[in-house]
């Protein structure tokens, strides 16, 4: 057992052996040393004697715990021992009190939720909300107090809270999350009533439903046609496919497939979409050629930084809404009434349907829907038909239309000249 000065760069230097483990014992305390295992854990440890019997306590992880910590505690585990109390008796009293504590307190029993719930079964982005709401400011002064102390008026005093700051939407959001999150509490036997219970959102949230006209489309696209930008070729692509913003968003090229062909597809994989269901989106040649003119740095299509995707699109969606708003000024029209990126989806879906006369169980392929008639329930269950010729007609047919918007578009540039 070799002994010598233990530092920080001395412990760095500790090399696994061949096989078994050695222990490096420090010279300045001499009981207090570290192992180092052959799979290169290294580990704190500290002799002493319990009742009289030699004992090795392990006090921690390098470099969880750093030299300095381990250093203390081994003092303070001797200092135990010679009061005639088993330092292994204290510690696992203290983990009994800690798990007891994750189980009592609101802020234990959000990251077991967090652990059991959330990391097991739902996506990053709804975990992402998750840990907002549960262990974010708004829900900060809870993190202490015991889960079962907490009432209806606790949870309407953050939602207050939330609302005051013209957030009334976020705080429909977090009651939806904090009930969900109360009610796993209750399937486990944490708590006997939801605090969440009976409490009503404080506002009511209706389903949007815009829908831009097709003389709307054609000042986005003027606007988009003159704006030198990658948001301009992903807004444009938003349209042309009718997918998500953030699936288009993250498009990633070893994603498409026979590109320059009649048969291009874009391959989303279940990872990537809401549904967790994998999806086919065929590219119409119109889709093919935004994505042909942006330059390949890396494995995603819309970036800048070649390995992370395009972001900031509130800030680009503003920028659109002025150029709009400029090239209707300098005709005499007024503002564009405001509208979202959402909605060039919910746009394509409508004029599908309404103008375009494409099978409603067609459209719903197309923007991987599983809620539509022919998907839902028992039918939807026997029903794996995939429509994906019926999906590339209809978004060349769609494609077509849009063109017929851009066609439109360049004449009444032309005719404004």
């Amino acid at each position: 057992m070799p002994k010598l000065r233990l530092t920080a760069a001395a412990v760095e230097r500790f090399r696994p052996p061949p096989s078994g483990q050695v222990d490096y014992f420090d010279s300045h305390l001499p009981a207090f040393g570290l192992r180092v295992s052959y799979s290169g854990t290294k580990a704190w440890v500290v002799m002493t004697r319990v009742e009289r019997k030699l004992a090795r306590i392990t006090l921690g992880r390098h470099p969880a715990l750093s030299l300095a910590e381990a250093r203390e505690k081994a003092r303070l585990v001797i200092e135990r021992a010679k009061a005639g109390q088993d330092p292994r008796q204290i510690e696992a009293e203290a983990r009994r009190k800690k798990d007891q504590e994750r189980r009592t307190t609101f802020g234990g029993v959000a990251a077991l939720f967090m652990e059991r719930h959330v990391g097991r079964n739902l996506r990053p982005n709804t975990a992402r909300e998750y840990r907002r709401v549960l262990q974010g400011p708004d829900t900060a002064d809870w993190q202490q107090r015991p889960l079962t102390s907490l009432t209806k008026a606790d949870v309407l005093d953050v939602l207050h809270r939330i609302e005051e700051r013209g957030s009334r939407a976020a705080g429909n959001r977090t009651l939806a999350y904090l009930s969900k999150f109360f009610n796993w509490c209750l399937e486990q036997d944490l708590l006997m009533v939801s605090p969440a219970s009976r409490v009503r959102p404080l506002s009511a949230t209706r389903s949007r439903e815009r829908v831009l006209t097709p003389d709307e489309l054609i000042w986005i696209w003027r606007a988009l046609a003159e704006w030198p930008s990658q948001f301009a070729a992903l807004f444009k692509l938003l349209l042309q496919t009718g997918q998500r913003r953030s699936e288009v968003a993250g498009m990633r090229w070893d994603e498409l497939r026979n590109c320059g062909t009649d048969e291009a597809i874009w391959d989303l994989p279940a990872s990537r979409t809401k549904n967790g269901q994998p999806h086919l989106v065929p590219l119409s040649k119109q889709a093919q050629d935004i994505i042909a003119a942006l330059p390949r740095t890396g494995p995603i299509v819309f970036t800048t930084r070649s390995t992370t995707a395009l972001s900031g699109f509130s800030k680009a969606k503003a920028r659109l809404d002025e150029r709009v708003n400029a090239l209707r000024a300098e005709a005499g029209r007024p503002p564009l009434p405001s509208w979202t990126l959402h909605d060039l989806r919910r746009t394509m879906v409508t004029l599908m349907n309404e103008q375009l006369g494409i099978a409603p169980h067609v459209v719903e392929a197309v923007v991987n829907h599983v809620s539509g008639s022919a998907k839902r329930g028992v039918a939807g269950v026997y029903n794996r038909a995939l429509y994906l010729r019926e999906r590339r007609d209809a978004l060349c047919a769609w494609s077509c239309w849009v063109a017929e918007r851009e066609l439109h578009t360049l004449e009444t540039a032309n005719s404004s000249i």
